[in-house]
């Protein structure tokens, strides 16, 4: 999960914003949260309305990779 912190012209943190990491791995957009899990998501990074086999599919053989493997998957957070 990514963190970000906005600062105040001064440096002193005025918010905080938490994302989940989001990765694209064969043709499939999602995030991942070790407590939620997957969700699939759309281009605009909306939740998708069904997950279905075929995505569950591809996120078993994702999961299995390496944790070096799915960093290089990873395209935000």
């Amino acid at each position: 999960m990514g963190t970000y912190y906005t600062k105040d012209e001064h440096g002193k943190v005025n918010g905080i914003m938490t994302v989940a990491n989001v990765y694209q791995y064969k043709g499939f957009t999602f995030e991942f949260h070790t407590l939620f899990g997957p969700v699939k998501v759309n281009k605009d990074f909306n939740p998708s309305a069904a997950m279905g086999r075929k995505f569950y599919k591809v996120y078993s053989e994702w999961d299995k990779l390496t944790k070096e493997e799915k960093a290089e998957t990873q395209i935000f957070g």
